[in-house]
């Protein structure tokens, strides 16, 4: 009852259905390998942004740092008072209103002729 069979059948439907699949597999492999690649590269430039984004937040704490340590009062008057600047006496002082009537106005000069 039980024979023994001592050729396969294989037939060209079947060794052209595996050559398709073996070739989509191939094809996905590389796909998958270029896919990763990228994801690699862009990794990359990320990691070097954040790294840039940190360094430039550390470049402005420093620079806000450097603007508060200007800005305290003690050290600014003492900054003034080693300068070559000079008080002006408030007699010299005057004061010009800015809506003066007697300020000219401006020429309009869309009413200008040719």
């Amino acid at each position: 009852m039980n024979r023994r069979r001592s050729a396969r059948n294989l037939s060209f439907g079947s060794v052209v259905f595996l050559v398709f699949v073996a070739v989509v597999l191939a094809t996905a492999g590389v796909f998958h390998a270029y896919v990763k690649n990228l994801q690699v590269q862009v990794g990359r430039k990320t990691e070097k942004t954040e790294k840039r984004i940190g360094q430039l937040e550390m470049d402005i704490l420093t620079l806000q740092m450097r603007l508060d340590e200007q800005l305290i009062r003690p050290l600014l008057r003492a900054r003034l008072t080693q300068s070559s600047l000079v008080p002006i006496p408030s007699h010299a002082i005057v004061e010009i209103d800015q809506q003066a009537p007697n300020r000219n106005p401006e020429p309009d000069l869309a009413h200008r002729g040719p």
